[in-house]
Formats: C-alpha cells, sequence, structure tokens
C-alpha cells in the first residue's frame, strides 16, 4: 500500500483522514505498530503535524481509529464469507465460513491484523472502538450457536475459545514465520487451513 503524498492544502477532511490512515498501514508494514506517530504520518501524507493533529488528537487517536476501521473489515470480511453459502447452509457450514472469511482478513490486511489486539496502544474505553470490537465478535458468536445448539454456558464458552484460538493463532505464525514447513508455499497454506477448519467444526459441533 503507498500513500502519494499531495501538497499542503489540497486535502479535505475526508481525504486528509483517509490518508493518514493510509499511513499507519504503510509504518506498520515497514516497522511494526511501535514506529507510528502522527508527525511521521503527517509527513507521509504531505501535510503538518499541526493540520493532522485535529483529525485525531493524538498516536492513541490515530491507532484507536486505525483499530476500529479493523473491526469493521474483519467483520464485514467473515459476513461476506457467511452470504456466500448456498442457501439453507446449516450451522457447521455457518462456523467454517467464518473462520475462512477470518483467515481472508488477515491475508489481506496484514497490517491491521498485527495491530488488532495491541490494547497497550489503543483506547479501549472508546465507545466507538468498543461497539466496533463487539461487531467484530458477532459473526462467529452467531455462527457458534447454529453448529453448537447444545452448548451453554462453559461448553460455549470453550468452543468459542478453540475457534478463536486456533484460527488466530494460525494467522499470526502465517503472519511472522511465512517460511515454516508446515504451511510453506500457498497451495499447502490454503489446504492447511481448511483442514484445520474442519477439524475445529467438528470439535466445535461434538455434542455439549
Amino acid at each position: 500500500m503507498t500513500v502519494t503524498p499531495k501538497p499542503r492544502g489540497r486535502h479535505h477532511h475526508g481525504d486528509l483522514r483517509r490518508a493518514l490512515l493510509d499511513a499507519v498501514a504503510e509504518i506498520v508494514l515497514e516497522a511494526g505498530p511501535e514506529a507510528v506517530s502522527l508527525r511521521e504520518c503527517a509527513r507521509r501524507a504531505g501535510v503538518s503535524h499541526s493540520a493532522a493533529a485535529p483529525h485525531f488528537g493524538d498516536k492513541r487517536g490515530l491507532l484507536t481509529a486505525f483499530a476500529i476501521e479493523k473491526s469493521d473489515r474483519l467483520a464485514r470480511s467473515m459476513e461476506a464469507a457467511v452470504a456466500a453459502l448456498p442457501p439453507g447452509a446449516d450451522g457447521r457450514a455457518r462456523l467454517a465460513a467464518t473462520g475462512r472469511g477470518y483467515l481472508a482478513f488477515a491475508r489481506e490486511n496484514p497490517a491491521h491484523f498485527r495491530l488488532m489486539f495491541r490494547t497497550d496502544l489503543i483506547d479501549t474505553t472508546n465507545a466507538e472502538w468498543r461497539a466496533a470490537a463487539t461487531s467484530a465478535w458477532t459473526p462467529l458468536a452467531t455462527a457458534m450457536a447454529a453448529a453448537a445448539p447444545g452448548a451453554e454456558g462453559r461448553a460455549l464458552r470453550a468452543r468459542l475459545a478453540i475457534a478463536w484460538s486456533a484460527v488466530h493463532g494460525f494467522c499470526t505464525l502465517r503472519l511472522e514465520v511465512p517460511g515454516a514447513d508446515l504451511w510453506a508455499g500457498e497451495d499447502r497454506a490454503a489446504e492447511v487451513a481448511e483442514d484445520m477448519i474442519a477439524l475445529l467444526v467438528e470439535a466445535c459441533a461434538a455434542p455439549a
């Protein structure tokens, strides 16, 4: 993802906000979330620090806005995967689809994924962030309820933990150790991911 610097004064509000968030993605991919600063994002967007500050306030505000965008994209990716299923798909198919949607999000948005749960860098008291985080959780919770209708309380929580931990962990390892023998090459990675999801669905749909 590349942000082309523009002459100062050329941005209107929406363009500048987008340019600053795109700059966050660049920096996260290049050097990690810790390297992000409002000043550097402003420089890449072609504006002064003082012009950028009113949009987000400070670095925490900027990263919180980026994380909110992440949650929205994650939810849409899982929802789209479920929506692509044939009519009448059962709960197991819906649960598997949420896993594929999560994988697709991580693959297509690596910068967002790296910042996903860096709660040390974002404002977790922000109402918009909390709403977005809840929205991102909803597709998995809904699919799990359909795949394991008899699971409640502790049994349901365990299934949600298994599904989330496995898929998120796979995405993290693929991003951090892309050359591992276990998933070397796109074809093998896709095969391992699909088999993992199948096993997860079987485990999660087992009688409580």
